[in-house]
Order: structure tokens, then C-alpha cells, then sequence
């Protein structure tokens, strides 16, 4: 497009197309302007167009043609402020006309980072996510820290949406020791974004494994460890390996003494 600072320009002639209008010059290159800006002036062939006229023509055509996206998109997903802004200035490097988008978005009501934060808030605890991650998600959607710092967190609601997930979780770590198995799950607690008190707290009510259940997944371990480790070791070495691994996986000494001890290793001094 043309400079602000090319001076006079005489209109040639006007070509009207289904979205823009090209305005052609007896000297220089073509300019290619939205509709609304052609209405927002009086043009005809012949008509000389000053570097003012000629950079308000540009700015209307910026606006409306940003107008027009950002309407593309609100029609379809809600969106952050910020996100907006940085969609429109993909569409077109242009901040200030960027910016009056976004304020006449505001002033329809089609833009309210205040509304958008509830809404995803809402659907972040449909999802029983915790505080933390829904603070990130926030974030991360460009809501300013001044609207989330004002939003409250009912404990209440933390606990229920912990409780929630339980069930899940303990099916999801099912194959794991007892211990092992809390510590998974609260884990997977703090990944969902909730704070150590609600994790801790949550876990606690987890149910005692059936001991039966306990050693069969003992054995199970003790058969995956053995055959992995056997290739490599024997006698008191291997029995120390297998030992060494099955406390990692959180199985009490005393149950996995047990368990080594009906499989009969010859060499059993150490236990």
C-alpha cells in the first residue's frame, strides 16, 4: 500500500469487487480499500485524494477488515482479550487498529475477559480440576492477575472435587502395593492442580488394600523382577536385587520376606 507521505493522488478509476474496492491512479500503484471505507468517503474518477485522505481510507480498511475476522471468530469460541489481540495482529500488523477492534468488541459486550473466566472456571470444576492448574489455565488463556487474584476457592468444593476423582484413581494404580499406590495418587492429585493439604488429606481416605490382594500382587511383581534380573545375577546378589526393587514398589519387608521364603532360594542368609 501506499505511503501517508506520497502526496496527492488522482483517482483513475474505481473497481468494485464482492469484498473491496480497488481505486486505481493516473501515478502510482492501485489501492485496495474495504467497502466501508469506500462509503465513509466521497470518491469518484478524477477526485484527488491527499496522503491524509489516503492514510484514513488504509486505517478504515485495517479496522473493518480485523472487525470482520474477529466477528468470524467470536462467532465460534469465546476468547481472552489477549488472545483476541494476538489473533488480530497475526491477521494484520496493525496495533492501533488491533486495538479499536477490541474496544468496539467490549463495547457490544462480544469481549469480557470477566465472563470468559467464570465460564471457564465452571467447566475447568465440571472437569475436577484443582486450584493450581484452573490459576494456570487462567493464566495461560492471558486473564489478567488483577480478575484471577480475585477469585475465591471454596475448600468445600477443593475436597469434593478430590473425592471425585478417587475411585478413578484407585482403579487407575489398582496393579500397584498399597503404598505405592498413595503415592501415585498423590501424585496424580498434584498434577490435577489441587494443593498439598487437599492431596494428603484425600489419600488418606484411601481403603486398605485386601492383604490377599496385596500378596498376589506381590508375587506377580516378584516373577516380573526375578525374570529381569536373573539373566544378570544368582543366589544371595539376585535375592538382594529383587529385595532392593520390591521395596521400591512400596511392599513391606515382612510380606516380601514371606514371599521369597515360599519360593525357596537356597541361599537365604540376609533375611
Amino acid at each position: 500500500m501506499p505511503s501517508a507521505n506520497t502526496g496527492s493522488r488522482k483517482i483513475k478509476n474505481i473497481k468494485m469487487y464482492k469484498d473491496h474496492v480497488t481505486l486505481s491512479f493516473f501515478k502510482g500503484e492501485p489501492l485496495k480499500i474495504s467497502k466501508e471505507a469506500f462509503v465513509s468517503f466521497y470518491l469518484y474518477a478524477g477526485k484527488n485524494l491527499t496522503s491524509k485522505d489516503i492514510a484514513s481510507l488504509e486505517e478504515i480498511t485495517a479496522i473493518s477488515t480485523l472487525l470482520n475476522y474477529a466477528l468470524q471468530i467470536v462467532s465460534k469460541k469465546h476468547l481472552s482479550e489477549k488472545e483476541m489481540l494476538e489473533k488480530l495482529l497475526k491477521k494484520e500488523d496493525n496495533y492501533a487498529a488491533a486495538k479499536k477492534v477490541i474496544a468496539k468488541l467490549k463495547e457490544n459486550d462480544l469481549l469480557d475477559d470477566k465472563a470468559f473466566m467464570q465460564d471457564l472456571i465452571a467447566w475447568d470444576n465440571e472437569r475436577n480440576f484443582g486450584q493450581n492448574k484452573i490459576v494456570k489455565h487462567l493464566k495461560d488463556k492471558g486473564i489478567p492477575d488483577a480478575l484471577i487474584n480475585k477469585v475465591n476457592f471454596p475448600q468445600s468444593l477443593e475436597r469434593k472435587k478430590a473425592k471425585a476423582l478417587l475411585d478413578k484413581l484407585d482403579k487407575k494404580y489398582s496393579r500397584y502395593a498399597y503404598e505405592s499406590k498413595k503415592k501415585h495418587i498423590y501424585q496424580a492429585y498434584l498434577s490435577q492442580g489441587f494443593n498439598h493439604d487437599i492431596a494428603r488429606e484425600t489419600v488418606n481416605d484411601l481403603k486398605k488394600q485386601n492383604n490377599k490382594v496385596e500378596i498376589d500382587l506381590l508375587k506377580k511383581d516378584y516373577e516380573k523382577i526375578k525374570n529381569r534380573y536373573e539373566k544378570k545375577y544368582e543366589g544371595y546378589q539376585l535375592k538382594q536385587k529383587i529385595y532392593a526393587a520390591l521395596i521400591n514398589k512400596g511392599y513391606k519387608y515382612q510380606e516380601i520376606r514371606k514371599v521369597l521364603e515360599d519360593f525357596a532360594y537356597e541361599d537365604d542368609s540376609g533375611f
